[in-house]
């Protein structure tokens, strides 16, 4: 199998979310507002990923995880 190799393009950096007294800073409306934004823009792109045919149904790799987690499974109650 060939190796692809992705050529991503990676942004600057963001800012600490910590002030300059080591706390978290406080944002402003204008900056939850394209936090938020931000935030909604990734998840249409993840929705906007296609299921492929030959994708395992959800119950399967549920148990799968479950199978590894016997003292604390995550999804007993959803298969």
């Amino acid at each position: 199998m060939a190796q692809t190799i992705l050529d991503r393009k990676i942004g600057p950096i963001p800012p600490s979310g910590l002030g300059p007294d080591g706390k978290l800073r406080v944002m402003t409306e204008e900056e939850h507002r394209q936090y938020i934004e931000s935030a909604l823009r990734r998840i249409d792109e993840i929705e906007q990923i296609p299921n492929n045919p030959g994708d395992p149904p959800e119950e399967e790799w549920m148990r799968g995880i479950d199978a590894s987690r016997l003292h604390r499974p995550l999804f007993k109650d959803y298969y």
